[in-house]
Parts: C-alpha cells; sequence; structure tokens
C-alpha cells in the first residue's frame, strides 16, 4: 500500500476542488487511504464507519458526492444507497465492494449510481477518475438525456473510451454473452406485486442460452404502475448497452421526478433520442406502459414487440421520429383485469397482467 505522501503524484481532481466526499465504509483502513488519496487532490472527506452513520453525515455534512462500500454491519450499502437516492434524488454516488456478482451489480444499478469499483483498487487512478468524473457532472448540473453518456463513459460524439474503468464495463459484456446474461437475468424483478388494491403478476417463458428479454416495473406516486419491456435479441450488437441506458434513465428521471412520471411522452422521448444519437447503442424492440389506477387510464407505446390480438410497429425504439412516436401511443381505458402477451421472434414468450381486486 501507498504511503498516504505518496498519493500527490496521482492525477488531480479537475472537479471543484471545494467539493466533499462522504466515504462510507467499515474498513478502516481503505476509509484512511481513501481520505489520502481524495485529500492530496485537494478535496475535503467525511467519513463514517456503516450505513446509518452514513445517513446522518447526509444530514450533517452536506456531501457532494459519496463513496460506499457495499458488505458492512448494521446497515449495508444496498441499503443504505436506496435510502439516500430517496432523500437526496440528486447526490452522486459510487459503490465500491469486494464482489463483482452481477445480482449485486444490478441492486446498485436501480439506485441511480454513477460508477461500480472493485476491492482493492489497486491503481488509485481508477478511483480518482471515478470521482473527478461524477463530480463534473453534479457540479454542471446535467438532466437525465445526459445520463447514458454519463454512466456509460461516453465521449461527446457518443464514442466509448477505450480506457473505460467499468470493471464489468461495455465492451466486456459484448464479449462475453454469459456474463451479459447473468447482468440482464438479475435485472429482472420479481413476477409479482401489489400496492392498494392493485396488482399486477408477469410470466416469463425463454431459453436460458440466449439474451433474454427483460423487464422491469415500478409502483409510482399518485397510483401510477410504469413498466417497460425489451427485447435484446433485436440489438444483437448492444442490446446489453441499450437495455442498461433504457433502464437508467428510467430509474433516473423517476428520482429527479419525486416518484411520479409527470409526462409519459417525454420520457419515452428522451430514451428514443439517447439510443439514437450515441454511437455505442443500438435500436431495440421494446414496449413501455404508464397505468394511471385512480383514472382507470393506461397509455402505451410499442416499438416492435408483437402482441398478440393487436398490430405492431415494424419502428424500433431509437428509430422513430417525433410523428412516428405520437403516431405509436396509445391510451386505453383500465378493465379489472388487463392482461398483455409478447411472443417475439426469439421464442421467448411474456405475459403479465394489472388487475384491481
Amino acid at each position: 500500500m501507498n504511503r498516504p505522501g505518496a498519493v500527490a503524484q496521482h492525477t488531480a481532481i479537475e472537479a471543484s476542488t471545494s467539493s466533499v466526499v462522504l466515504v462510507v465504509d467499515d474498513d478502516a483502513i481503505f476509509r484512511q487511504m481513501t481520505r489520502a488519496i481524495l485529500e492530496a487532490s485537494g478535496l475535503t472527506v467525511v467519513e463514517a464507519e456503516n450505513g446509518l452513520q452514513g445517513l446522518q453525515m447526509l444530514d450533517k455534512s452536506h456531501p457532494d458526492l459519496v463513496v460506499c462500500d457495499i458488505e458492512m454491519p448494521i446497515m449495508n450499502g444496498l441499503e443504505f444507497v436506496e435510502e439516500a437516492a430517496r432523500e437526496y434524488p440528486s447526490l452522486a454516488m459510487i459503490v465500491v465492494s469486494s464482489t463483482d456478482q452481477m445480482s449485486v451489480v444490478a441492486n446498485a444499478l436501480r439506485f441511480g449510481i454513477k460508477d461500480f469499483l472493485i476491492k482493492p483498487i489497486k491503481n488509485p487512478q481508477h478511483l480518482l477518475a471515478a470521482v473527478d468524473e461524477a463530480l463534473k457532472h453534479s457540479d454542471d448540473g446535467r438532466e437525465s438525456t445526459d445520463f447514458a453518456s454519463e454512466w456509460f463513459g461516453l465521449s461527446s460524439e457518443g464514442q466509448l473510451p477505450d480506457e473505460q474503468e467499468l470493471h464489468w464495463h461495455l465492451k466486456q459484456l459484448d464479449s462475453d454473452p454469459v456474463l451479459a446474461n447473468q447482468l440482464l437475468q438479475a435485472l429482472i424483478p420479481s413476477n409479482s406485486s401489489s400496492q392498494g388494491d392493485w396488482s399486477c403478476r408477469f410470466q416469463l417463458m425463454q431459453s436460458a442460452d440466449t439474451a433474454p428479454l427483460v423487464y422491469d416495473y415500478v409502483w409510482l406516486m399518485n397510483g401510477q404502475w410504469l413498466m417497460y419491456a425489451i427485447d435484446t435479441n433485436t440489438a444483437p450488437e448492444h442490446g446489453v448497452a441499450s437495455a442498461l441506458m433504457v433502464r437508467g434513465i428510467v430509474n433516473d428521471y423517476i428520482r429527479r421526478h419525486h416518484g411520479r412520471v409527470d409526462s409519459f411522452f417525454q420520457l419515452v422521448e428522451s430514451i428514443n433520442n439517447s439510443i439514437h444519437q450515441i454511437n455505442y447503442l443500438e435500436p431495440v424492440a421494446s414496449f413501455f406502459a404508464l397505468a394511471d389506477c385512480p383514472l382507470k387510464q393506461i397509455r402505451t407505446l410499442n416499438f416492435g414487440i408483437p402482441l398478440e390480438n393487436s398490430p405492431s410497429s415494424t419502428v424500433l425504439l431509437g428509430q422513430a421520429v417525433q410523428s412516428e412516436l405520437e403516431k405509436a401511443c396509445q391510451t386505453i381505458e383500465l378493465a379489472a383485469q388487463t392482461v398483455w402477451t409478447f411472443s417475439p421472434t426469439s421464442g421467448a414468450r411474456l405475459r403479465f397482467s394489472l388487475s384491481v381486486e
């Protein structure tokens, strides 16, 4: 391990050096090492040894960035990140962990982390680069249309840099179908859930050997329910990247709008435009639905996923122009039980229902 005095040779932070970084980790040696590296770059560092203490420090120190471990006593890192994201939706967070299990990565992604680093961090430059990138985007206040560029580490021209340092970065996922499949499978939520009198149920049948059809859903404020499904097989080169980007923008939008969707069309339009503009992403078949349970209405947008007993658009998400988006947007009345069944060309089958008791 480097002596604290040796960290001065590392690359300086380009973001504002008045920034405050909260390091949450039960490992005192890791906290000391991280503090030395960051303070040598001009940052102010405060510490917490568990998630509960970390939440208290958020109120006390008002940090610009959190560096948080996953495995901690009292309140673990995922519990801390979930609570912090709820209370401070614009707070940038980096997760560090001694595990690279895809389920852990998937759970952390749910709460909008900016990077994921594996311990031990052998090269301090990786930590500095991650911190600098997160602080720069925090300083310039970029909105969700730039979330994909921030999270993927893309250049302004939409290219993925060769030195991208996420340990499971997109090039690795593209070259390792098994790893990519594990990540996508880990992102799939519970197949049933309820809120109040309403409940949703999903039944997914597909081969474990192919890039899966993935879906996600969330109960929102004011009786809203949002879901989407993505057929990654329709994007053979970068389906994983496109699916992760969709998830990132959706979660980022929900956090910034305090648990509700103010404009369904605007949300889907921003995802469509991001896929179109970023070279490393690829148009993909997908379906979006936003239900307003009190009004018993549901709005849908379908991009190329065959839906039983209903015509399917040939335009994929990332290809549509505004007029095609407007044409594809439909509003229907919610029945006591509303059912959709998807049968994409990959042979997978997804059936889901939204019902009220």
